[in-house]
């Protein structure tokens, strides 16, 4: 009876990896926007932007040549190399002796943008369980017919 349902609750699985990856994004997302306003010189660096890496996670019980399909997650955070941004504003605490300032390569706009998709794709993982958990309903439903 428990090989027969094996796997019956994959898709519930697939959609709750989508959401912890997601919520891990959303945390690289929040930090970006709490640090953005870092700031550096020569000598100290500012906040450098963290973009969050995806990856597939297939399942590993698989042992066909087709692995399944498991979902996804955040396998490591990597630095934006875009160039920091200077600005010249003599007398702040980060100044060089021309005054020049180097702020973070956090970019406002592209964060809420990351935010919107971040939203978007916990409703879609969401509205994947409330689908799944109809389709193992109809079936429990008609397995009593």
């Amino acid at each position: 009876m428990v090989d027969e349902l094996k796997g019956v609750f994959r898709g519930f699985d697939i959609a709750t990896a989508g959401l912890r990856a997601e919520l891990a994004r959303s945390e690289v997302v929040s930090s970006n926007l709490v640090n953005m306003h870092r700031t550096g010189n020569s000598t100290k660096a500012p906040y450098r932007r963290q973009i969050a890496v995806f990856e597939e996670v297939l399942d590993a019980a698989a042992k066909s040549a087709a692995n399944v399909g498991s979902g996804t997650t955040v396998t490591r955070v990597v630095e934006d190399q875009t160039p920091f941004p200077a600005f010249f504003q003599p007398g702040h605490p980060d100044a060089d002796e021309n005054g020049m300032v180097l702020g973070s390569n956090v970019e406002l706009f592209q964060e809420l943008a990351d935010l919107q998709v971040i939203s978007r794709s916990v409703d879609a993982d969401l509205a994947a369980m409330r689908t799944y958990r109809s389709m193992l309903q109809n079936v429990i439903d008609n397995m009593g017919n």
